[in-house]
């Protein structure tokens, strides 16, 4: 019971007007507790408000807003003497709760201080005390537990050996939290109580202390339990994961081959999505538990998914390109590099659909894959890269593409049936290629426009007196000599670009495409020359100064190799069968891969 909200505020017939009130405590109570000041406390506790409403007896408790008594004030401040006081004179303070359901001994608990813990359990405690939840059905062994205080736990055990713990709403025991902290001490001593810490609710499926050792890695816990209950074992959570699908998940080796050594069983159950923890493995990327597997059950290599996909078709498919590499190290999985699933699909198939550039690369540059087999469609990993890239793909997408056609990926004799379109599909397409024709056509107007203008106002001027009047200046010089040279290209080139284009608008879907294959190397070679041109041009004028000089040569070649990088793919890959012309691009694609990995990487999280 407290004391009334505010005795100031009373109705007529004597009654307290409680609407929209909070409790409220005593202010120079509250203040000598805060503060943590003795003698004003005990001042406090003698004199003023509590004469009228404090009568040492369990029934008259004075509140705060929350609920909290001067206990729950004193323990939070960390007050030793005035917890100590109310221990002694008022031990029914000690089973109060707050607003939250907390007693002081949960907050003491909470932030780890034994002494306070010590304060209050030795006091005079009714029976159960210890027992008591809060809101969230935590008791304080809970508390300390699930903020790691070893020490505090140890004395909250020690106080009541036989005591029934509870599960919280979390669905948590004491031994799960107490495995998931990695306290092997207190692991063992709660196994060894008989009083109920193995209570089917304490090993619910989903909160099972093995499965909490296997998250926290902790291998002498798992020891123990497996010593005490190797019953709970046989546990699996709502996914039907048992402890090696967990282990497994996690990359927790020591606890993989420990499973391995005394539960062999558990490598050939599956969870509810069909996978055994092998695939558990692979979808993780953890190589090495793949290996620790292996090296106890070299058959689970044959374990298969309920669509039938292997090691590599789940591996692929979760786009983890350094396990997959790491994983064709592996000897023993060369035959299940062309096995193919229900569909037909093999792990390259599968890593094309889902468009992993640098798994697709990995497989296509590795020998023992066979890049013609087909899916039940018929379709080869090229044939599904052009089935599925869309009109405007991403560029995750094209460089999909790309790393097939880098490697020579042939297309089945049939795909083309596959690829017919819709009227709709077709005006789309048009569109499309009508867009990219006017962008490079832009680009082609700007590149002649501006080696025009350059063409006549070249480096250095022209002579202005006899016999050499309106000749350049520096025409005996090399680098002059190679810009009009360049700029000349670039000009011409980009003419070429532009005329091509505007011929092919004036015709149809297809006289566009072919354009378009044809414009796009001679758009190269004109920025390429424009920007040998400029390198030359500005070498010329500052050569004097040989540092400079340097610089714009190493800047400009820089950019020279990045514009071939970028070109060389898209020239040739779309454009040739040829083998010669793919691997001569596989360097600059290798090199558009690095740059633009983080990119890839962004785009398949968004999609």
């Amino acid at each position: 019971m407290s004391v009334p909200k505010n005795p100031g505020l009373l109705e007529e017939g004597g009654e307290e007007e409680s609407y929209g009130m909070e409790e409220s405590m005593d202010p120079e109570l509250y203040r000598a507790t805060t503060e943590g000041d003795i003698l004003e406390f005990i001042t406090a506790m003698e004199h003023g408000t509590l004469d009228r409403h404090y009568q040492s007896s369990a029934g008259c408790v004075q509140l705060g807003p929350r609920k909290n008594t001067v206990l729950h004030i004193a323990t939070s401040c960390g007050h030793y003497e005035i917890v100590k006081l109310l221990c002694k004179d008022l031990p029914f303070y000690v089973a109060e709760k707050n607003s939250k359901g907390d007693t002081p001994l949960h907050i003491a608990a909470r932030v780890g201080d034994s002494l306070l813990v010590t304060l209050l359990i030795n006091c005079d405690l009714r029976e159960g005390a210890l027992e008591l939840e809060n809101e969230e059905r935590n008791t304080a062994l809970h508390e300390a537990l699930g903020h790691r205080h070893q020490k505090v736990a140890r004395i909250l055990i020690d106080r009541n050996r036989s005591a029934w713990y509870s599960v919280n709403k979390e669905g948590k025991s004491v031994l799960y939290l107490a495995a998931e902290a990695g306290f092997v001490g207190l692991v063992k001593l709660l196994m060894e109580n008989p009083a109920g810490i193995c209570r089917v609710e304490g090993r619910i499926k989903n909160k099972s202390p093995v499965h909490a050792a296997i998250l926290g890695k902790h291998i002498d816990v798992l020891r123990i339990l497996w010593e005490k209950d190797q019953s709970s074992f046989n546990l699996r959570c709502d996914e039907g994961r048992n402890a090696l699908h967990f282990s497994a998940s996690v990359g927790f080796l020591d606890g993989v081959k420990f499973l391995l050594s005394n539960f062999c069983a558990a490598t050939y159950q599956r969870d509810l999505c069909g996978f055994f923890p092998i695939h558990i493995a692979s979808s993780e990327g953890h190589v090495d538990i793949i290996q620790g597997i292996l090296q106890h059950c070299p058959d689970s290599r044959e374990l298969l998914t309920l669509q039938g996909q292997n090691i590599f078709h789940v591996a692929v498919k979760s786009g983890n390109d350094k396990a997959v590499s790491s994983m064709l190290k592996l000897p023993e999985l060369e035959k299940l590099l062309n096995e193919k699933d229900d569909e037909g699909n093999t792990p390259l198939h599968l890593a094309t659909i889902c468009w992993h550039p640098r798994i697709v690369s990995a497989l296509t540059w590795d020998e023992r894959v066979d890049l013609e087999l087909g899916n039940k469609d018929g379709l080869t990993v090229l044939d599904i890269a052009e089935e599925y890239k869309e009109t405007m793909a991403s560029f995750r997408k094209r460089l999909t593409w790309m790393a097939l056609r880098v490697a020579g990926a042939p297309r089945s004799p049939h795909a083309n049936l596959s690829r017919q379109t819709s009227s709709a599909g077709q005006n789309a397409e048009l569109e499309n290629y009508k867009d990219k024709v006017n962008v490079v056509l832009l680009v082609a107007t700007l590149v002649a426009t501006v080696t025009f203008t350059a063409g006549f106002t070249v480096p250095g001027g022209y002579n202005n007196s006899d016999p050499d009047q309106g000749m350049a200046t520096m025409l005996a010089k090399l680098k002059f000599q190679e810009f009009v040279i360049c700029d000349t290209i670039a000009m011409y080139s980009s003419i070429i670009v532009t005329v091509t284009l505007i011929c092919a608008q004036l015709g149809d879907l297809s006289s566009m495409h072919v354009a378009l294959k044809l414009v796009v190397p001679l758009l190269a070679i004109a920025l390429a020359m424009m920007s040998i041109a400029f390198m030359a041009g500005l070498y010329v004028v500052v050569n004097t100064v040989s540092w400079l000089g340097n610089i714009i040569l190493v800047m400009g070649s820089n950019v020279v190799i990045v514009l071939a990088a970028l070109f060389v793919p898209l020239c040739f890959l779309g454009s040739s069968n040829c083998r010669i012309f793919c691997r001569l691009s596989y360097f600059p694609f290798r090199l558009l891969l690095y740059a633009f990995g983080s990119y890839t990487e962004r785009d398949e999280s968004e999609d």
